[in-house]
């Protein structure tokens, strides 16, 4: 059974495109920490499941981010755990294709997604309003919520800090002080949270640039290298606890992780974002528990997926928790009691499949 029978050809003339955009210039997985090193290559889970389920075999598409990043490599062990889940014969096809981002919601009403990982305020945004210039999308449901912890880690560099008096983002606004603020390419979540946070405190890129600061767009190790040689004074990455980026930065950088105030965060809460501590001692230098804003990584299917394939997906990736987070580190917030609630998935429905298997384990009634 196929859940999309033209989508061969769908997927291969958008591997295509990908393939030209990669030749003519770098990309950033956007969906949280894929733009990290893979953390190693998706090697088989040994998983806990006795024999598959009943039915006729099903193939499943499962859009995930570029070979090599952290992503990819947690999306190719799913994939052949899920097939231990699924009918017999089963297979789950594990491509490269997503834009992540804001994009991702996109490749359900597009064919080229049966799975994929999306960030929950992108969901709610894309299936209420639409996203980069495109109307709203509503082909999808969710399976399983913050998968990881990303959240956007913002610091100031000490030498700003100790130039202008200040290392709150609301001070910086308030006194119009003139900052050079590095981030993603327009599009991706590092640059709409930098946008977003800037707007609620009332200033824009224009308003940035007229106090004689700038807004620099660039790749994760592009911006370490600036801020590390005094070209950048912040930068906001959307990324979690295990990002080497911030690691690396830490340790070679004299550098602040800052700490957004109670208004900001109350203002994401309602965009659909989800408060994610950082303990204290976290990177080197960083001495106090911070509370960011975060968008972590979820899993949502087509609606259209049946409600027994479903079922077995989230069943499959419950079950094995214990081993996906020893083969990944970053998977480690991922809690199955939780992870149907909607302020995991941007209020997104969950699939019947989903509901399914949680209020069997009783987690929801």
């Amino acid at each position: 059974m196929k859940l999309f029978k033209s989508r061969g050809i769908i997927v291969l003339l958008f591997t295509l495109a990908m393939l030209f955009m990669t030749a003519c210039g770098s990309s950033e997985d956007t969906a949280g920490e894929g733009t990290d090193k893979a953390e190693n290559d998706g090697a088989k889970i040994e998983t806990n499941s006795s024999e598959h389920a009943e039915g006729e075999p099903v193939d499943v598409l499962f859009s995930t981010h570029e070979v090599g990043s952290a992503t990819y490599a947690i999306s190719a062990s799913l994939g052949t755990l899920w097939e231990e889940y699924l009918p017999e014969g089963s297979s789950v096809d594990v491509q490269p294709t997503s834009p992540g981002g804001m994009g991702a919601p996109y490749l359900f009403e597009q064919g080229q997604a049966d799975i994929a990982f999306v960030n929950g305020a992108p969901a709610k945004w894309a299936f209420e309003e639409g996203t980069l210039g495109n109307g709203p999308t509503q082909d999808y449901r969710a399976l399983v919520g913050s998968l990881t912890g990303v959240s956007a880690i913002t610091f100031f560099t000490q030498d700003f800090i100790d130039e202008h008096g200040v290392d709150t983002l609301e001070e910086v606004v308030e006194q119009q002080i003139p900052i050079r603020i590095g981030t993603s390419p327009r599009g991706s979540m590092d640059e709409k949270i930098t946008s977003m946070a800037l707007e609620y405190l009332g200033a824009s890129y224009e308003d940035v640039k007229s106090w004689g600061g700038d807004v620099i767009h660039g790749g994760g190790s592009e911006l370490t290298a600036m801020a590390r040689d005094g070209k950048v004074d912040m930068y906001l990455n959307h990324t979690s606890v295990n990002s080497s980026t911030m690691t690396e930065m830490a340790m070679t950088s004299d550098i602040k992780f800052i700490q957004w105030g109670e208004d900001l965060l109350s203002h994401f809460d309602s965009q659909g974002f989800e408060r994610i501590t950082i303990p204290a001692n976290t990177w080197e230098g960083q001495t106090e528990e911070i509370i960011n804003a975060g968008t972590p990584d979820s899993v949502y299917v087509h609606k259209d997926m049946s409600e027994d394939v479903a079922y077995a997906l989230v069943k499959g990736i419950s079950e094995n928790r214990e081993q996906l987070v020893e083969q990944f580190a970053s998977l480690e917030p991922f809690n199955p009691k939780e992870a149907w609630k909607p302020g995991k998935l941007g209020g997104i429905e969950l699939h019947p499949g989903a509901e399914k298997y949680y209020k069997e384990m009783g987690y929801m009634e």
